[in-house]
């Protein structure tokens, strides 16, 4: 059983048609059948009845179906798990959350490049949950997030905090205040960063604790409009102290909390790649030069 084979299957299934799911995956109706041939010989069983109305899923398509993502998951583990074990010595991929490299100096993994040039590094940014994930499936060997990550045989390590402030403008009646709380905001329309990031999801958890959800009149991905919308009174927002870096603070001051909430930076890989010479004097070089 292949994934190729898998992917087919789960296509005609979830699209009811060998036609469809033939332009789903770039292929021939003639070639996506003779895959589907080709896995209900492998397992012995019928998937898909031909009727007068198109294809049926039997039994056993449903059985296998309720099953495919998790036989793709660890075939794909396993696939790139093989890939990763073979090029151990001379490549990194990296993986950073949304908003990690602002805290996390790019230049840092360019000097590493420089300093390492028979390591073939690679990089990316994705959403903080995608980092997990491409971790656990092998496809990066070492992740930056933001938060603690919590996920089992995965060595993690704090890299940097930051405070976590709110912005309110002028006129403002949390505008003097030397520090707010968050049952402060429990009526006050918000601007923050959107799901992409973890702080989002932080902050609502945060509320939730306090017996409310907030009320957030904006969300984005762009700190600078996020800054404009503050400005223009649409909200108050809640923002990581290393934006004020690009901010002029004419007309608004940032405000910690009482709770001092923080935006903290980890630095993740799998436990049984601890071993692997590219993670180590990557962990090396960072705790050299970002602490």
């Amino acid at each position: 059983m292949n994934t190729k084979d898998l992917k087919c299957f789960q296509a005609v299934y979830e699209e009811g048609s060998i036609h469809q799911a033939a332009r789903k995956l770039y292929i021939t109706p003639q070639g996506l059948s003779k895959n589907i041939r080709a896995l209900e010989s492998e397992l012995g069983t019928v998937l898909f009845e031909r009727t007068k109305r198109g294809i049926k899923p039997t039994e056993s398509a449903e059985f296998l179906y309720q099953r495919t993502e998790q036989i793709l998951f660890q075939l794909e583990e396993i696939e790139y798990g093989l890939r990763q074990l073979e090029h151990q010595k001379a490549v990194l991929r990296i993986g950073c959350a949304c908003g990690v490299l602002n805290v996390i100096p790019f230049q840092t993994i360019l000097d590493f490049m420089e300093a390492h040039p028979g390591i073939r590094v690679e990089w990316g940014e994705y959403p903080n949950q995608e980092v997990k994930e491409l971790l656990a499936a092998s496809r990066i060997e070492y992740g930056f997030i933001v938060g603690a990550c919590g996920m089992e045989q995965i060595a993690e390590r704090r890299v940097a905090r930051r405070r976590v402030l709110l912005l309110v403008y002028e006129g403002h009646r949390l505008y003097e205040c030397s520090q707010v709380s968050i049952d402060q905001l429990r009526d006050e329309n918000l601007i923050m960063m959107n799901e992409n990031f973890h702080m989002f999801h932080d902050f609502q958890k945060a509320c939730q604790a306090r017996g409310f959800l907030p009320k957030v009149a904006a969300k984005t991905a762009d700190g600078p409009f996020l800054y404009k919308l503050c400005t223009q009174k649409i909200g108050l927002a809640v923002i990581p102290d290393f934006m004020l870096d690009d901010f002029k603070m004419t007309g608004l001051r940032a405000i910690p909390f009482a709770e001092q909430l923080t935006w903290e930076v980890y630095g993740i890989f799998k436990e049984d790649n601890r071993h692997y010479e590219t993670i180590q004097m990557f962990g090396r070089y960072l705790k050299e030069h970002i602490g």
